[in-house]
């Protein structure tokens, strides 16, 4: 049986980015470090640099057959017998490159009918005559890797042992063959050397080997995207699919992969020598202008993550396997992996960082970003983001994530929340306000504030005036607003009732117990606050306490006020909400009033002890006070307790009160309660108010 020789007979011409010589074998080694160490020492790679022939050392006995790159030549110039020689002139030289470095070694001489010396089994071909040249990319490979061009078949699965061997001579990647004999169909090509890093920037620490098959190989690259489709365009064409339809299918199953939509992709142009057909993977250049560059810079990324290259060559060969059974990625933990990082990035913007580190290699940077962004949604499961769901915020619910987060309002894993961007029609990380405020709604009132739903400890203030939301300031933040403020604002045709906490006490806490002096100074201050604002006069209402009737007088001498009218209201006590005294006495002793109190509003808890907190408040609101409203002032001050004060603040506010002492350690501060606002239509409308600088203790 004929055996055929696939063999190169003429090395590229000499050029800047297109150089290839002869490899052989040296036993040098490169040393490693840590990928992840941004600030550590250059590598090796950076040390074999000079700016020109002027900078190089000197070529002795200890550097004979090294070679070093010339930036301002584009070339490497190898210390051959005592003097630098440049890789332009090897009349007297052969250059090897089978360790990732280059090497001078002693002149191959070339074999008749166009041979190379060492190649194995070689024989003249008859079949076709062609020069293969294109770009190795992972980011580029550099110089000293080598290039190997295996002869085969179009089903890839008998290649022969014949081949063509080359060195990438620059630090871009080119390679080039000025000829190649192959009576195969097809090729398959091997790049394996270091490469530089376009998420660190820098050289990497060991080399890599990515592979291209094709049977159009005059032009190839080899890069993370023809590697990777390999094992499905075998699997496919030992099925019977014609090569070109399984690569083509290959391809976009490798695109969906990473959440890229090919139907979109392939409708942009490519070329642009006036060839109009769909680019393959072999076309495609990760430094290019077009978008397929955009998107193949953007997978090469994401595999290669913070990843060393063993374990970027691991992701890349397993992801490999796994689109070769059905074209599906079926590994969620690796998508996962990916994602988490893409988020890191986003957070911090540091997509300039691979922008920065290509820009310094002097090469084109396509719009990458929104390809890595598109990857968040498919890992995470989103769906993607559409106008049907423009401006939804959502989590992540896949237990693997370090963003995981068991609820939306659950913040002991992760803050981080993601929202569908009305503009962009992508999913990116939500600014505190979009993912604190989400599903709020418009506020119940101007200056209503509400805990935010994830970031717990910040607080948003409605306006009316914007009808939006705004982050409240520390004033602002307990959700309180100050009772002349309150005042103020009132319409002429308004009416307002102050349901309030007393003023502080003393510790006797009976039907007798008195205020503080403190006490007594703080209602007798806002008395004369809210004299400032107009001269009117109240009615005031109190739970037949002491300490109540106290606080409303405190509050009319502070305004001036004489001849008052000052009532005990029954339903102003504290004990307005209990229904069973012995088993809330027994709960309160268990586990503290206030904790008991604010678990009833907030939670319904306790049942047994408490009345039904919608019922009995309708009750105290509708039946009791609007009930006494013909016989009070168009201003009223009830002084009533904070067992009073806790729960009612829970219904009025829909929850969102910041007075949950159960679960927050918040709890009414004294003369805080609830302003009931009546219009002129009879509506009401409530609003949280305090008499104090906070309406929280």
């Amino acid at each position: 049986m004929k055996k055929f020789g696939l063999t190169a007979i003429v090395f590229a011409a000499l050029g800047a980015s297109s150089l290839m010589m002869g490899c052989g074998s040296d036993g040098n080694h490169v040393t490693a470090h840590d990928d992840s160490d941004l600030n550590q020492p250059i590598s090796l790679f950076d040390t074999l640099m000079v700016p020109s022939v002027a900078n190089l050392p000197d070529c002795d006995e200890s550097r004979e057959g090294r070679a070093f790159f010339v930036q301002s030549d584009n070339l490497p110039h190898l210390c051959v017998k005592g003097s630098w020689r440049s890789a332009a002139d090897t009349t007297d030289f052969s250059i090897t490159c089978s360790d990732g470095f280059l090497h001078a070694v002693d002149k191959v001489s070339s074999l008749p009918n166009g041979t190379i010396a060492g190649s194995l089994d070689t024989v003249f071909i008859e079949g076709f005559v062609s020069p293969i040249s294109g770009i190795a990319q992972k980011g580029p490979f550099v110089f000293g890797s080598s290039v190997t061009v295996t002869e085969a078949n179009k089903e890839f699965n008998n290649e022969t042992f014949q081949k063509a061997e080359g060195c990438i001579l620059t630090n871009d990647g080119h390679y080039a063959f000025n000829e190649v004999h192959s009576n195969a169909n097809c090729v398959k090509i091997r790049a394996t050397g270091f490469y530089r890093n376009e998420v660190t920037g820098r050289v990497s620490n060991n080399p890599i080997t990515l592979a291209a098959k094709t049977c159009s190989p005059e032009h190839a690259n080899v890069n993370i995207l023809t590697h990777i489709t390999i094992p499905r365009i075998e699997q496919l064409t030992m099925n019977h699919i014609d090569f070109a339809e399984a690569k083509t299918q290959a391809e976009r199953e490798a695109f969906a992969a990473f959440g890229i939509d090919t139907v979109q992709l392939y409708s942009q142009p490519y070329f642009t020598n006036g060839r109009t057909e769909r680019p393959v993977a072999e076309d495609l250049d990760m430094f290019g202008n077009s978008e397929y560059s955009a998107a193949l810079l953007a997978i090469s990324a994401m595999i290669q993550g913070n990843r060393s290259e063993n374990d970027m060559m691991n992701l890349a060969n397993n992801l490999a396997e796994d689109l070769k059974g059905d074209g599906t990625w079926n590994d969620q933990n690796w998508k996962i992996q990916i994602a988490d990082w893409i988020v890191g990035l986003d957070t911090l913007w540091k997509y300039n960082d691979i922008r920065n580190n290509v820009s310094s290699w002097g090469m084109n940077i396509p719009n990458f970003e929104r390809y890595m962004r598109a990857f968040i949604p498919v890992a995470y499961g989103f769906g993607p983001c559409t106008d049907a769901n423009a401006g939804q915020v959502t989590y992540v619910n896949q237990g693997q994530s370090a963003l995981f987060a068991n609820d939306y309002e659950h913040a002991d894993h992760s803050r981080v929340r993601f929202i569908c961007d009305a503009n962009s029609k992508e999913w990116r990380i939500a600014q505190p306000i979009e993912k604190d405020t989400a599903g709020f709604g418009p506020g119940e009132y101007d200056k209503e504030v509400r805990e935010g739903r994830v970031n717990h400890d910040s607080y948003y203030i409605f306006e009316t005036a914007t009808n939006a939301w705004r982050i409240a300031t520390p004033q602002e933040a307990d959700g309180f607003t100050d009772i002349a403020e309150v005042y103020a604002n009132l319409k002429p045709n308004e009416k307002a009732i102050f349901i309030i906490r007393h003023s502080e006490r003393t510790d006797d806490t009976g039907a007798k117990g008195h205020l503080t002096s403190n006490g007594k100074t703080y209602a007798r201050d806002l008395g004369k606050r809210l004299a400032a604002v107009a001269k009117e006069d109240f009615y005031y209402g109190y739970s037949g306490y002491t300490r109540t009737q106290e606080t409303c007088e405190e509050i009319a001498i502070g305004k001036g006020q004489t001849g008052y009218t000052l009532n005990v209201l029954p339903y102003m006590d504290g004990a307005w909400y209990i229904k069973d005294e012995t088993i809330a006495n027994n709960y309160i002793n268990a586990e503290g009033g206030w904790v008991v109190f604010s678990k009833y509003g907030f939670t319904g808890a306790y049942e047994d002890a408490f009345y039904d907190l919608e019922t009995r408040s309708e009750e105290l609101l509708k039946k009791n006070i609007l009930a006494s409203l013909p016989a009070m002032n168009r201003v009223s001050i009830m002084c009533t307790h904070d067992y009073l004060v806790v729960p009612l603040l829970a219904y009025t506010t829909n929850g969102h009160a910041n007075v949950r002492y159960y679960e927050k350690w918040r709890w009414v501060n004294y003369l805080s309660g609830v302003a009931m606002i009546i219009s002129a239509d009879g509506s009401v409308r409530y609003v949280p108010v305090k008499g104090l600088e906070s309406g929280t203790m």
